[in-house]
Order: C-alpha cells, then structure tokens, then sequence
C-alpha cells in the first residue's frame, strides 16, 4: 500500500507498506523522502539512536480524505545507504488495519495458519 506523509500540511515523503505484523496491528516498509523532510524534525529514530517522538506531528494518507488512524507514526532513519529510511505505522484498532491489509499476504500467512 503506497502512502503520503505530511507534517503540518506539507507532503514530507511517501511510502510503501510492504511488510505488515498482524497480530500487533503494524505495517512498515521503505520511506521515501521529498526535499521538504527534516530529518531531526522528522525522525524518530536517527542512526539507531533514539530522537524524540517526533511522528506525533506526521498525519498519513492511503487516499486523498483522511488520513489513517494510527497510534504512533514512526521514521527511522539511517545514513548507512543498505538500512536508509523506514515508516513504520502501529494502528489505533484492529478494525481499520484488517479492512486495510486483509488481502495482504503477510496478513494471510499469519491469520490463515
């Protein structure tokens, strides 16, 4: 699922939420930024080290509406070219992540066992 990240209003990157972890109700994936990311703004995490809560600001979208509800918005974000940049999104209830990702594989494998 590809989605837009913005900070106040401003599109700060997008993402593809490749990856999921059903049971806690996540989906992450590689985050690409625009010129207007700021990386100590931003980040959550910043070369593995801990930067602050900084997604509390971020509001993500899947559409062109409302943005997801989610309980935490999280970017990491490493210098290291092989690690880069990660969004990671934990969602506020079950409900909107399984009408999200119910046809996801990742969500199948697990719940399908």
């Amino acid at each position: 699922m590809q989605v837009r990240v913005y900070r106040e209003g401003t599109l700060i990157g997008t993402a593809n939420l490749e990856h999921l972890d059903p049971p806690m109700g996540v989906a992450f994936g590689p985050f690409d930024a625009s010129d207007h990311y700021e990386r100590g703004r931003d980040a959550n995490v910043i070369d593995g080290q801990y930067a602050g809560d900084n997604g509390r600001q971020l509001l993500v979208y899947a559409d062109e509406n409302t943005p997801l509800k989610t309980a935490s918005n999280l970017i990491e974000d490493d210098s290291d070219p092989r690690i880069g940049k990660q969004l990671s999104l934990m969602f506020e209830n079950s409900d909107d992540f399984d009408a999200l990702f119910s046809s996801h594989d990742d969500y199948k494998a697990y719940y399908e066992r």
